[in-house]
């Protein structure tokens, strides 16, 4: 996918839907060299996230390449909407239609999998029908279940306008998809765990692990498993990588895959008597006749491939299956708009002094810019919080627990009890009001100091989960990613990404190369660094925590 965002700030306006048309245009007919007749571009209206604004699909031929969205106005529960202050521009482009688009392939797949596809057709010593597929191949999209609403009968349709028995179009077709469906699956398999993620039972972890779980339910339906195995397996996941070289660059270490797959195997193949057992049950309880809901239940909750499903209960895969996953997915994702309960879009970014070293990182002056009534009790609202133009408080983030200390404004000392970064300032929530009209205390003078013990306290433990996450990967492996962390005063917690239980001797290695490093006594160092260029040379590492 090629992506472009835009953010049009209150202050700063970029460019928005009318721009966005034309450049999506003029890059369609001067650099591709589309013919404009073959343009069509359909607006329509996209929503999500508590958010609403036009959206504009463009297709060429047919084929939908780009999707502009524009995220012009925030919804409410009761239906109405307002204005969002930041208007957001956020473009989808398929790159693989791009490629099958400018080719004229039969498919994308010959242009995306060049070649992963050649390696297994060769060991599956398979023959796609050509004859078959340049009739039926123009005629597919018609099966695409958002379209559709009755897939049998759209098979008899295509089958009667290509003058093929719709039995032998299923036939030459159906080792095919598997076939596709292998190389699409098995390419998502590299990429999720080459970015650190792992199969689990739960949130993404559930999804990969449906993933794996059909395409060893394909491979072994069609016979295929016998002949790749794990070894061959691992070895299309190389071709995939030859596939990818030229757009994302060499890969790093992937060993760890196979280990993963060759778990999740084992995990499979024992799971799969247990899911057969309840599903046979199942099946007795329900006369054999399964609603969508069932298939969604043993699929989500038991981890049985659709596929094996419809092998164990010889019932056809619902057509509408897949998609209503995608929509139940999406409806579960999808948040109604958050009541925010401080907007900070009218006033500058806090200087944060607590980056910088010497006095300043710890006692500074500053001035009041706002002030704002506490809004999380309803019942007790005060007017304790106060933005300062710069501070050297440093709020909850990143896992770690906030400053405190103490303001003292107009004489009178305030505890800081809470600190909080809402947009781009930071909230001094303290312990007692500041009495009468706010704007009397906008642009007073403050001091501000940090209770230095606690922070020395949270940079320690800060830095101890730097040390324990390195020594993770020194002893685990390359794979291993930080999944979350929480530093406070009492202790520090480190979840990190694993493909199994850490055995005893594990966790004592790790023990005994974080000990080693700290006797090390190498020096910390800190530097600041452009983002761009630190993304460009880090990657996803750069938000790690070693």
């Amino acid at each position: 996918m090629l992506g472009l965002q835009v953010f049009n700030l209150p202050d700063k306006y970029v460019f928005f839907k009318e721009e966005c048309v034309e450049f999506n245009y003029r890059w369609l007919t001067e650099e591709l060299m589309i013919n404009p007749d073959e343009i069509t571009f359909v607006e329509d209206i996209w929503v999500g996230g508590g958010n609403l604004g036009p959206s504009i699909e463009y297709f060429i031929g047919g084929l939908e390449l780009g999707n502009m969205v524009f995220m012009q106005y925030k919804t409410f529960h009761d239906g109405t909407r307002e204005e969002l202050p930041v208007k957001v521009i956020d473009v989808g482009i398929g790159l693989e239609r791009v490629a099958w688009l400018l080719n004229g392939s039969a498919t994308s797949y010959v242009d995306t999998f060049r070649n992963a596809l050649g390696f297994l057709t060769d060991k599956l010593n398979m023959k796609i029908n050509d004859d078959i597929w340049e009739k039926f191949g123009p005629y597919s999209c018609m099966l695409d279940v958002d379209e559709s609403a009755d897939l049998d009968k759209t098979w008899k349709e295509i089958s009667e306008k290509i003058g093929i028995e719709e039995k032998k179009i299923k036939e030459a077709m159906s080792p095919v998809r598997d076939l596709y469906i292998i190389l699409d699956h098995t390419r998502t398999i590299l990429m999720i765990i080459y970015d650190g993620y792992l199969p689990g039972n739960v949130g993404g972890g559930s999804n990969i692990r449906n993933i794996i779980r059909r395409v060893f339910a394909i491979l072994q339906n069609n016979g295929w498993w016998d002949i790749l195995k794990l070894d061959g397996l691992i070895e299309l996941l190389e071709y995939h990588k030859k596939d990818l070289e030229e757009i994302y660059g060499k890969f790093n270490n992937t060993d760890n895959i196979r280990e993963v797959l060759r778990l999740e195997k084992v995990k499979w193949e024992t799971t799969d008597k247990d899911a057969k057992t309840k599903l046979d049950k199942l099946l007795k309880d329900k006369k054999n006749v399964l609603s969508i809901d069932d298939w969604i239940y043993c699929i989500g909750t038991w981890g049985i491939p659709a596929d094996k499903i419809s092998q164990i209960s010889k019932i056809p895969i619902p057509n509408n299956l897949y998609m209503e996953i995608e929509n139940r997915n999406f409806i579960a994702s999808c948040k109604k708009a958050e009541n925010i309960l401080y907007d900070t879009s009218h006033l500058k970014e806090t200087d944060s002094l607590f980056y910088q070293s010497g006095i300043e990182s710890h006692n500074f002056r500053g001035k009041i810019v706002d002030v704002f009534t506490n809004m999380t009790d309803k019942n007790n609202l005060r007017q304790d919080i106060v933005i300062l133009d710069r501070t050297s408080f440093y709020p909850t983030s990143g896992g770690q627990e906030h400053d405190t200390g103490v303001l003292t404004i107009k004489g009178e000392t305030y505890n800081v009890v809470n600190a909080e970064k809402v947009g781009k300032c930071v909230l001094h929530f303290l312990d007692k009001e500041i009495v009468g009209n706010k704007k009397d205390w906008i642009g007073v003078e403050v001091t501000g100091a940090v209770d230095q013990a606690r922070r020395r306290q949270l940079m320690a433990h800060h830095t101890g989960t730097h040390i324990v996450f390195a020594a993770c990967k020194k002893v685990l492996g390359s794979h291993v990613w930080q999944n979350g962390a929480k530093k406070t005063t009492q202790n520090a917690h480190l979840d990190i990404t694993h493909y199994q239980p850490l055995t005893y001797e594990e966790e004592q290695k790790i023990e005994h190369e974080a000990n080693r490093i700290i006797l090390e006594g190498t020096a910390i160092t800190k530097s600041f660094k452009n983002k761009s260029e630190a993304e460009k040379e880090y990657g996803f590492t750069l938000y790690q925590v070693s």
